[in-house]
């Protein structure tokens, strides 16, 4: 008997313990099965932050690769307008020193011109006085062969006054 009951009682006791036991096991199954879920929701949040990192890592390495071939043109093209802005100047200088020879040329031109209107003046003063000489010339040549006439006349003349004297003298 006692033995018995007491083997009943162990027995209900251990029966009791088993399934305090399997409670606990099932309790820990499931906090298992949420630490495994969570686990799983853990490394796909991993997965996904990782994937983002390297797309914006990516991204990143674009957009600096970006940056340094704007960088590098921005470059190119401030030369470009320094090489500009110098010929600018330079044209700017031609411009001017061409517009100053323009002038000094025309200039030139209009002394020129008043130069030849000078001498042109000159010129038809000069043809009026050697008109004007010419036709005194040709006044003094006639009186001069009137001159030459006369006296022709007169030495002829004289010469038939001297004939007649020295015929007169002679008789």
């Amino acid at each position: 008997g006692s033995e018995a009951s007491e083997a009943t009682a162990k027995y209900l006791q251990a029966l009791e313990e088993v399934k305090i036991r399997e409670m606990s096991i099932m309790d820990l199954q499931k906090k298992i099965a949420e630490g495994e879920a969570k686990l799983k929701q853990q490394q796909n949040l991993y997965e996904a932050v990782r994937s983002d990192r390297n797309l914006y890592s990516k991204n990143l390495i674009e957009a600096q690769d970006e940056i340094a071939e704007m960088k590098r043109k921005f470059k190119i093209m401030n030369h470009q307008i320094e090489q500009l802005k110098e010929e600018i100047t330079s044209k700017d200088q031609s411009l001017v020193k061409e517009h100053f020879e323009h002038k000094k040329v025309e200039k030139e031109r209009e002394n020129l011109k008043f130069e030849v209107q000078n001498a042109k003046n000159r010129i038809q003063e000069a043809e009026l006085t050697i008109q004007s000489q010419n036709a005194d010339i040709s006044k003094l040549n006639h009186i001069i062969s009137e001159g030459d006439l006369e006296l022709a006349r007169q030495r002829k003349e004289y010469d038939n006054a001297i004939n007649e004297r020295d015929i007169l003298g002679t008789q």
